[in-house]
């Protein structure tokens, strides 16, 4: 394996962990989505929405790279 492929794994490694370690701390206070009002759901949506096309352009540049490599 090139330098790349192991770079690119330990990334993936490294924000999944990242990930899951901010998703627990902020997950602790946060209220069900049944006890939510419809101002604050809307927010989350926006949030989950934001996180999503972070994540596709996070993927689409890393699919981009690997291939110019």
């Amino acid at each position: 394996m090139d330098g790349y492929t192991i770079g690119m794994t330990m990334g993936i490694i490294i924000g999944i962990a990242i990930g899951v370690s901010i998703g627990i701390s902020i997950g602790k206070n946060q209220k069900p989505w049944s006890e939510l009002t419809y101002k604050e759901k809307a927010h989350k949506k926006v949030i989950i929405i934001f996180g999503f096309i972070i994540l596709l352009i996070g993927f689409i540049l890393n699919i981009w790279l690997f291939f110019k490599w």
